[in-house]
């Protein structure tokens, strides 16, 4: 099955935590919207540099998707942290 195009979209959230390797250290993050949404973020340079901004308010501008398990999936290309 075909995955959707990808669109993009401007967003605002917060920087969570999304997964932990075997010493507890984040390893990925998700953007937490106020309308209650969460969006995985993609590993690619501009997403990993997002680690460094948890529990930070940020806007994000990237490609958004759904990955095979139907979650959101952010590819940023650039981004704010307010």
């Amino acid at each position: 099955m075909a995955l959707p195009r990808k669109k993009t979209v401007t967003l605002t959230g917060i920087v969570i935590p999304a997964d932990w390797n075997d010493q507890q250290e984040v390893v990925a993050a998700a953007l937490a919207t106020a309308d209650e949404k969460e969006y995985r973020i993609a590993g690619n340079k501009k997403g990993k540099e997002l680690l460094d901004a948890l529990q930070r308010q940020v806007e994000v501008t990237g490609a958004l998707k759904r990955d095979e398990t139907g979650r959101n999936v952010i590819t940023i290309r650039r981004y704010i942290v307010k």
